[in-house]
């Protein structure tokens, strides 16, 4: 089977979205299908072709994301000739990927992630209406099956744009649990950044994602000085990265205004296979996200066993498991009380949940087979 894969970000670039493409791939080619993939050159550094050994295909058009929309059509249309079917994602790519299927006669796949509908009034206040808007438009366009990354995500496309049951399938992401194994992960290391950063003696708890407010950052940052009251050897490890809307530069304001310094480690990222070692170091890990499709961050954290915080909302109640305290959205007040919780060992203890790349990957074989011959 040959594949065509249009998506507005790619590897190098790194996220939830791109290391689900970057898998979902490397098992196709282990199963002797065919991959192209056409993105956007985000940056002047990138190639606009390379070959890989595996025999992945990567073209690159456009300068960002954005504009990435106008100039893949050509190279799309051109590409999609000779693939038997065009898999691609929300939300940039979305729409291209609809008119080259309708102008090359391919069947397309759409795999949907988060659905915002109103919730973006709550992050974008006035430009909501712009985002919502474009949100509509693409699931204007058609597609032959939607691919939703969990029953949350599945239910919003009913509510919000009332598409038809038989359009709509359930695959959730996959987790890598050969890497995700505390087996992994030596003690020496996880003692070493508690000694570096002077944690010995500290109760820790630990963020990492993106500093985006539907991450909501800002109130895993506001709950520290109500913790403090009840336990004062606490601290925080924050692994955030830069933040393209300055979210990062709000919460750094908040820290300075409150004298919190003290009690925070901010670290500005760490390589994907270290961040095991920073979870293991912390007590407590905190997701206190509102929107998720799948939810990378609360999925891996307990393939590693660690306890973890996190908000009763969108597809997080779906895929976590193990020693669970969960908290309402947006409320400070709420994410100290569960931390303290769980210090006095009190929290959920909910069954094992397992989300195997090899499912992922065979129920989307089974669509693209469906779709083709159906």
């Amino acid at each position: 089977m040959k594949i065509l894969f249009i998506l507005d970000l790619y590897k190098p670039h790194i996220w939830g979205v791109e290391i689900l493409f970057e898998n979902l791939i490397n098992w196709l080619i282990s199963q002797w299908h065919k991959v192209k993939v056409l993105t956007s050159r985000y940056t002047k550094e990138l190639s606009t072709y390379e070959q890989f050994d595996n025999g992945i295909e990567i073209y690159r058009v456009g300068h960002n994301r954005y504009d990435f929309m106008l100039y893949c059509l050509r190279k799309g249309i051109n590409l999609a000739k000779r693939a038997d079917i065009i898999h691609t994602t929300t939300y940039n790519s979305a729409i291209p990927a609809s008119i080259i299927s309708k102008i090359s006669g391919k069947r397309v796949v759409l795999t949907v992630h988060e659905i915002f509908g109103k919730l973006r009034y709550r992050f974008m206040w006035w430009k909501w209406f712009f985002y919502k808007i474009f949100e509509s438009l693409i699931f204007k366009f058609d597609y032959d099956k939607y691919i939703c990354v969990s029953n949350y995500t599945k239910n919003n496309l009913r509510i919000y744009f009332w598409l038809p049951d038989h359009k709509l399938i359930t695959v959730y992401n996959g987790i890598d649990y050969n890497h995700w194994d505390k087996k992994n992960f030596v003690d020496k290391d996880i003692q070493s950044i508690r000694t570096n950063h002077n944690l010995q003696k500290n109760y820790v708890w630990l963020f990492f994602w993106r500093p985006g407010i539907s991450k909501w950052l800002i109130y895993f940052v506001k709950a520290i000085p109500h913790i403090l009251k009840e336990i004062p050897h606490f601290k925080a490890i924050l692994i955030v990265g830069e933040s393209p809307n300055n979210k990062a530069d709000d919460v750094r304001e908040f820290i300075s205004h409150h004298h919190l310094k003290d009690y925070i480690v901010w670290l500005p990222g760490v390589k994907y296979k270290e961040l095991g070692n920073y979870i293991l170091t912390s007590d407590v890990v905190c997701v206190p996200s509102l929107v998720e499709g799948f939810g990378f961050s609360a999925a891996e954290t307990c393939a590693l066993g660690q306890q973890l915080v996190v908000t009763n909302v969108a597809s997080l109640t779906e895929v976590v498991s193990g020693k669970i305290n969960f908290i309402e959205p947006a409320n400070e007040e709420d994410i100290a009380q569960k931390i303290i919780d769980f210090y006095k060992g009190e929290y959920k203890n909910i069954a094992e949940k397992k989300f195997l790349w090899s499912d992922n990957v065979e129920k989307i074989l089974d669509v693209y087979s469906y779709i083709l011959w159906k």
